[in-house]
């Protein structure tokens, strides 16, 4: 069974680990973990919006 997050870093309700980290560490990977969240979402969204029905479209 997975640990709740007690230090409120975790960008889940799980621990990551992120507790140990400085605040300058851990604003880091906040930001990284934000953009690549943002990436993935925006690359979803772009195939989606591309590829309707198995279809090309402009």
């Amino acid at each position: 069974m997975r640990k709740k997050c007690d230090c409120g870093r975790s960008p889940s309700p799980y621990c990551v680990g992120w507790h140990a980290l400085t605040h300058t560490e851990w604003q880091t990977k906040r930001i990284i973990y934000e953009a690549k969240l943002r990436a993935d979402l925006l690359e979803q969204e772009c195939k989606d919006a591309m590829y309707s029905d198995d279809k090309w479209t402009s």
